[in-house]
């Protein structure tokens, strides 16, 4: 049998692609509306196959298919939402002393 090989993220990301659509339709059912295949694809490469070596294909849409959907959604907060340092804290006046 012959291995694939693959020149780049790019062919590989093209080649998963249908797992990551399945799992992004099973997000959007749960409510989550605003993931992405590309938010998958970026929680699986920097949590989930960082360390990794020698994976099969078959393991990585294992992997896309099998990861609750909260780890997603969570990393998808970290990553995409304000921070609270932004925000700009306001002094309350102060109240006078009776």
């Amino acid at each position: 049998m012959n291995e694939i090989v693959f020149e780049s993220q790019e062919e590989l990301y093209k080649r998963i692609l249908p797992a990551l659509r399945s799992k992004k339709k099973r997000i959007h059912k749960d409510g989550y509306k605003s993931i992405m295949e590309e938010d998958i694809w970026d929680y699986m490469r920097f949590n989930k196959w960082n360390t990794s070596i020698g994976l099969e294909l078959c393991e990585m849409v294992d992997d896309i298919l099998n990861t609750p959907n909260i780890k997603i959604m969570e990393y998808y907060h970290k990553i995409h939402m304000p921070k609270d340092n932004n925000i700009e804290v306001i002094d309350l006046p102060k109240l006078k002393d009776i």
